[in-house]
């Protein structure tokens, strides 16, 4: 009887554990992270009667959590997948709302301020087209501005962001720790209680929304958690993690586990919110803050290009229209309008032509100006080209019977009182100084082999340039000069007027120098066969006469022979310590003395004398100028030629505009250029067809002119430099072609750059729709394998609580059924 009442007992003991577990699961049913609870029920050990064993009943052993390792770390990594997308794909679709925005956009903006260009480029004259194209650039360089504010809120955005997120994961880390710390009571994970396991599994989960982290479980259930192979979270410990703004690369966010104690920077975040937020912020909003930037430098350094290039109303040259704020260069955020004046828009070009009114002719001519190129030489030869002063350089250049001539290179526009000296000339050899259009300045005129050799476009010279000896050897003269450009350009042995420097006995103060006559003085003098020819020589201007001795002359002989000549020259010959010396009166402080060579000349002959040959540009040379030597003996030949130059200064363009220039059509095809100033001839050719429009045309030094038809004979067209600025709409042409223009990467222009920009973002959001939509999948699934096994089910519950409770109440049957069966037996008598 005492074995069925306690094998009852035993059975309502454990159906009423087990009605309580079952009415725990349903009451946490909505509870976030709670893991289904079952009993394990086990049979009491049997007792022996006779040859047999009777059951003793039941007894509870345990309450175990319906938990997969596996499962619930695969619903970790699923979580940290499709969090990653979910800010990504949120700042991504504001971004493209920002930058495809009409009011805020860059597109609309910049076509704005490309057609206001448009428009005052039919009207550069217009007051009311130029304000509006102002008006225009100023909105554009706003739109700039706005888009980037925009773009440096979402990085402000996204920054706080992740710092809130830091902070979370830290709060989360501290709460695993305080866990880790209350597992240490038990030694295995079994004898935990199902709470503080739901409790430790439900922070990592969230932790995982965060972060993407590896997780290794102690014995007893503690968890060790690290992010990038570092630890976060080991036993009772956690380390924070830090987020802060990059030292290398401005801009960029750096993390760093435990900051204040041992350092350890984390790589990346790549997973998680944290992740998907880093991600918007490295690939796309740096990218497209950097495109920005980029766009906003190019089109700023194109536009004032062009901008600089050109004149404004009052025929000055026009300066930068766009700058960036100090400290913000090259960033779109600092773009400004610089020029609030309307009429400082240089709307015009540089260069205007004015076609005669006497002309008989219909032609129309267009001008523009594009930086030449030509071939040859840039610069001196090798280290004349180092020779500034106070330096000297000395090269040597070999002939042959073949190629009778040496290039020395390009004197430049704009170089500086140079000397070029012809070191101890050989038979035959001369300096020769040609332009790029072939007038021949300084020299000996060239036989056509020399023509056929020198006046070459691989020499420098221009395409179609034409020889001209016209001008050779001219004499400078500061009034009304022959020379060209009026250039004091001389070739021979020159004496400057001395100056001594002068100094105060009592104070030694430095005074002004004290003016001496010029003096030039020779090497120690050879006696050479005579005579000399009428004309072999100049001075000052003037043909020496002939020295008709044909013995051996002295030096003496060459000074009786050149003081004879004294009252045309004005120069007095004397011989000092066996050198000739050829001076002024010491009352003339004003003028120098120049040996020159006459049309019968050599260096050769002027060796004889003493003297080195000289190139001598006093000043600035007015034009580029090719220098050569050649060798008119048919023998091999070296000379050595030094050099020294004060600098070079000046600027090609702007030294045409010095001077306007005239073309004289001789025929339809045949013209001249000529300096109007000076009235030399620049250039003689004839018209060629442009290829870009199969019109007539020219070119010189960098302008263009294209004729509408044929000029006619007598036609004359005057180019100048526009210093009215209206006579020329090139400048705005010019940024108006900017348009089109591909200036950007990939040969993209400037708005399908930024077209590019927008639809690259978009596809970055596309793709991450999609592999947000593919994620949500994967953590349903995730979720849906999880709820399969640690989900609490109503129904199952239900049909449990049932069935537990059909046990509990037939065990009570049988206690009752004891009890009554006991009762029977106390009855009997």
């Amino acid at each position: 009887m005492s074995d069925l009442l306690s094998i009852a007992s035993s059975g309502v003991t454990a159906y009423q554990r087990a009605l309580a577990t079952v009415s725990n699961n349903i009451a946490n049913v909505n509870t976030e992270g709670y893991t289904r609870q079952d009993v394990t029920l086990t049979a009491n050990q049997p007792r022996q009667f006779g040859t047999g064993y009777l059951g003793t009943g039941t007894r509870f052993e345990a309450v175990q959590r319906q938990y997969d390792a596996f499962i619930e770390a695969n619903l970790r990594k699923s979580s940290s997948d499709l969090e990653s997308q979910k800010p990504l794909l949120s700042y991504v679709n504001r971004l493209i709302d920002v930058m495809g925005d009409e009011s805020i956009g860059l597109t609309t903006a910049m076509n704005r301020f490309f057609e206001s260009a448009r428009d005052l480029s039919s009207d550069p004259a217009s007051v009311v087209s130029r304000s509006i194209f102002l008006r225009d650039a100023d909105g554009l360089a706003a739109r700039f501005r706005q888009l980037a504010g925009q773009f440096d809120m979402l990085d402000n955005e996204t920054r706080q962001s992740v710092e809130t997120d830091v902070g979370q994961v830290n709060a989360l880390t501290s709460q695993l720790a305080a866990l880790n710390k209350q597992m240490t009571r038990h030694t295995t994970v079994a004898s935990q209680p199902s709470e503080l396991l739901d409790q430790r599994d439900l922070l990592l989960r969230k932790l995982s929304g965060l972060v993407e982290v590896k997780t290794e479980f102690e014995t007893n259930g503690a968890v060790v958690v690290s992010l990038d192979q570092n630890i976060l979270v080991n036993q009772n410990t956690a380390r924070a993690l830090s987020v802060q703004a990059s030292v290398v690369e401005p801009g960029q966010l750096e993390f760093v586990i435990d900051p204040y104690g041992s350092p350890e920077p984390i790589p990346g975040i790549t997973s998680g919110k944290i992740g998907g937020t880093m991600t918007f912020r490295d690939q796309v909003l740096q990218t497209v803050q950097a495109s920005l930037n980029d766009l906003a430098t190019t089109l700023a350094q194109e536009i004032n290009t062009v901008h600089r290039d050109g004149v404004d109303a009052e025929g000055q040259l026009g300066g930068d229209l766009f700058a960036f704020a100090a400290g913000q260069s090259g960033q779109a955020a600092g773009m400004n309008l610089l020029i609030q004046d309307a009429n400082r828009v240089a709307a015009a070009g540089q260069f205007r032509v004015i076609d005669a009114p006497l002309n008989t002719g219909t032609a129309q001519a267009r001008i523009s100006y594009k930086a030449p190129t030509f071939e040859g030489p840039t610069s001196l030869l090798g280290d004349l080209a180092l020779a500034q002063t106070p330096q000297t350089a000395t090269v040597g250049v070999n002939m042959s019977v073949n190629q009778p001539f040496a290039s020395l290179g390009l004197v430049a526009l704009g170089t500086q009182d140079l000397s070029l000296t012809l070191n101890n000339p050989g038979e035959g050899q001369s300096f020769q100084v040609i332009t790029r259009d072939g007038r021949h300045l300084l020299g000996t005129t060239l036989t056509a082999k020399e023509q056929a050799l020198l006046v070459q476009k691989s020499n420098g010279l221009e395409a179609g340039a034409t020889y001209s000896a016209n001008g050779l050897n001219a004499t400078y003269s500061s009034a009304n000069s022959p020379t060209y450009l009026d250039m004091d350009i001389f070739m021979g042995a020159k004496a400057e007027v001395r100056l001594e420097q002068q100094f105060n006995l009592e104070t030694g103060e430095v005074l002004a120098p004290i003016k001496r006559s010029a003096e030039l003085t020779g090497s120690d003098f050879v006696s050479f066969a005579g005579p000399i020819a009428a004309n072999t020589f100049t001075l000052n201007g003037q043909a020496l006469s002939a020295l008709n001795t044909t013995g051996p002359l002295q030096l003496g002989d060459i000074v009786t022979w050149l003081n004879g000549q004294s009252t045309q020259t004005g120069i007095n010959a004397s011989a000092v310590a066996g050198q000739l010396v050829l001076s002024r009166p010491s009352t003339n402080t004003t003028d120098d003395i120049r040996l020159g060579l006459g049309s019968t000349g050599t260096p050769q002959d002027l060796k004889k004398l003493g003297f080195d040959t000289r190139i001598v540009i006093a000043g600035s040379a007015a034009d580029d100028l090719l220098v050569f030597v050649t060798d008119r003996s048919s023998q091999p030949g070296t000379a050595l030629v030094s050099a020294q130059f004060a600098g070079i200064e000046g600027d090609a363009k702007q030294a045409l505009r010095e001077g306007p220039m005239t073309v004289k059509f001789s025929s339809s095809s045949a013209y001249q250029i000529v300096d109007k100033a000076s009235q030399t001839v620049l250039a003689e050719r004839q018209l060629t067809l442009d290829p870009s429009s199969s019109n007539l045309s020219l070119s010189y030094r960098g302008l263009k002119l294209v004729f509408s038809t044929a000029p006619k004979a007598g036609d004359v067209f005057t180019m100048d430099s526009n210093k009215d600025g209206i006579g020329n709409n090139e400048t705005l042409l010019q940024l108006v072609a900017l348009e089109d223009q591909r200036l950007m990467p990939g040969g993209l222009t400037i708005t399908e750059a930024y077209i590019e920009r927008v639809n690259l973002v978009g596809n970055v959001a596309r793709q991450a729709a999609i592999s947000q939509q593919a994620l949500e999948v994967v953590y349903q699934q995730a979720q849906d394998d999880r709820d399969s096994i640690s989900g609490v089910s109503l129904d199952e519950e239900a049909s449990a609580l049932v069935r537990f409770q059909q046990a509990y109440q037939a065990n009570a049957k049988v206690m009752q059924t004891a009890m009554s069966m006991f009762d029977a037996i106390l009855q009997i008598r």
